[in-house]
């Protein structure tokens, strides 16, 4: 049998599989390339898994380079045309683009249970599948998460939590892109910016002091009010669950009917009557202002899965098997103008 064959077998076998049916059989899985509804169920599933991805906008990529394009928002769009006079302004719309670039930004995930661990738990082997499968779909999800957040950042990147300097030096997390990291975007600012200028998001510098209500009111007057005072947007601030925790703290010393309210969790955190989440993995020296669907994750279509049963290491190790789980995504920031980043948070 030809290659191609064998590639068309595998996939053609691999149609009859979703990753949420009930007793998943990884042999059925292992192949190539995994089919497109198999990708989208198992990227469903990790913005179940994962509130930031959840949060965002996230979707698969039917090619590894893409262009978003992206128009201006003009506080006045069109021109006046005299009685019997021709339309010879321009339009006032900029437009420019947003680009996933996923090309050499693979990354992959192995998980080996053991024998043992088939026996000494209620998965029998058809049930095993459904076992692994889930950790895929909780490991795959907890890494994107922190990757779109962390990765290349000035402060708080993965290298700093233990990861590889290799991640930081291949993607771009959401945090370096509002700090000016997207070199491959055309982005378009307002009024006062030249398209093609914009290259970070507008920024409000805490100096190493603590948050507080101060720190929100800047932010909020930072951010242009068509992003902001709108029914198609509902921008929050998201931050680090410890900053969080701290300036709630400092509600607390209030004497007043909000301190005690605080203190008794009769009362939601929200200045100014925005939202504010705590976000798992968020580091403590930043805060963003937006609307999280301006956050995008793009997962390249075509993931791989393969698993090897039959191998020295797999029967030394006594392993159930080797399986590997492997895809290509990309971070970006829809509109860099429709938010604000708070840096240097003490």
């Amino acid at each position: 049998m030809s290659t191609n064959t064998t590639i068309d077998a595998v996939r053609q076998q691999n149609q009859q599989a979703t990753l949420s049916q009930k007793d998943v059989d990884l042999a059925t899985l292992d192949g190539f390339q995994l089919p497109v509804d198999v990708t989208e169920e198992f990227l469903e599933r990790m913005q179940e898994e994962i509130s930031i991805l959840g949060l965002a906008d996230t979707m698969t990529l039917p090619r590894l380079e893409m262009r978003v394009p992206q128009f201006g928002v003009p506080i006045l769009s069109g021109s006046a045309r005299d009685e019997e006079a021709s339309r010879t302004s321009n339009s006032a719309v900029d437009s420019g683009y947003v680009k996933f670039n996923a090309t050499d930004q693979s990354y992959y995930i192995l998980v080996e249970p053991e024998r043992d661990a088939l026996k000494n738990t209620h998965y029998g082997p058809d049930q095993f599948g459904d076992y692994i499968v889930d950790q895929f779909i909780q490991r795959w999800g907890n890494d994107a998460g922190l990757i779109g957040i962390r990765a290349n950042a000035s402060s708080g990147n993965l290298q700093s939590i233990g990861g590889d300097a290799d991640l930081d030096a291949t993607w771009n997390g959401w945090l370096a892109i509002a700090e000016g990291s997207d070199s491959v975007s055309d982005r378009i600012g307002l009024e006062d910016t030249a398209a093609g200028e914009l290259t970070t998001m507008p920024a409000v510098d805490m100096t190493s002091a603590p948050p507080d209500t101060q720190m929100f009111n800047d932010t909020i007057q930072k951010l242009d009010p068509r992003f902001r005072n709108s029914d198609q947007v509902e921008p929050v601030f998201l931050m680090s669950p410890n900053k969080l925790q701290e300036y709630v703290y400092s509600l607390t010393e209030r004497e007043d009917a909000l301190g005690s309210a605080v203190v008794m969790g009769d009362s939601d955190i929200t200045p100014f009557d925005y939202t504010v989440i705590g976000v798992n993995g968020w580091p403590d020296s930043y805060v963003m202002f937006t609307d999280p669907s301006n956050l995008a994750f793009g997962l390249f279509e075509q993931m791989e899965v393969d698993q090897t049963t039959d191998t020295d290491k797999v029967h030394e190790n006594r392993l159930h098997s080797r399986n590997w789980m492997e895809g290509q995504f990309d971070f970006q920031i829809k509109e860099l103008q429709a938010g604000v980043l708070v840096q240097n948070i003490g």
